[in-house]
């Protein structure tokens, strides 16, 4: 578990060995298809994820029908409804792998247990939360300050090659545009 122990010096450098051997009990690699739902609307869930390969993405649909993507999780990233997993709901939020994927998946509750009884994994736990929470007010924060064009460039720049990974139309809806404003977009930026 290499990927993990990276993942979580990260976070907390001086985890000691034997913190992260208990944390490894509630742990497994998972690898899931394309097109999997690893949480699906309404659905309760259990585990979040820390992505090692492939793309995720998170989103809704409103009640016309549209989706709404509101997160793309590339590797490094964690994954999973966390607020439907603190407060023990089902999930407003859809979470689907937009190609092949291989995660981390953790025991949310058997992680926040752990977290009661260990200072460590309490730190853990919180320094995962606040990144969470910085990218998560950063992606407001976009949407607010910077135009569709600037939201597409700083994309590609912080995922190089993401036009070629995973259809046109989840970019659109991450940016907050339509497939259409894309292509205007895209055209604009290569003449």
């Amino acid at each position: 578990m290499d990927f993990f122990r990276n993942f979580a010096q990260n976070f907390h450098p001086s985890l000691s060995e034997d913190t992260f051997k208990q944390m490894l009990a509630f742990l497994s690699i998972r690898h899931f298809p394309k097109n999997y739902e690893l949480v699906s609307l309404d659905e309760k869930p259990t585990y979040f994820y820390v992505v090692k390969k492939g793309i995720i993405r998170s989103y809704n649909i409103s009640s016309k029908g549209k989706e709404h993507t509101k997160t793309i999780y590339t590797p490094t990233m964690t994954s999973g409804n966390l607020g439907a997993l603190i407060k023990n709901e089902p999930s407003k939020l859809i979470y689907e792998c937009l190609t092949d994927c291989e995660v981390l998946q953790c025991n949310y509750e058997k992680l926040y247990e752990l977290s009661l009884k260990n200072h460590e994994v309490s730190i853990f736990h919180y320094k995962v939360l606040q990144s969470v929470y910085i990218r998560e007010e950063s992606k407001i924060l976009e949407l607010q300050m910077l135009n569709a064009t600037q939201r597409y460039k700083k994309l590609q720049k912080q995922l190089p090659g993401i036009d070629n990974l995973i259809n046109q139309y989840h970019i659109a809806s991450y940016l907050n545009i339509t497939p259409v404003q894309l292509s205007r977009i895209r055209k604009n930026l290569i003449y």
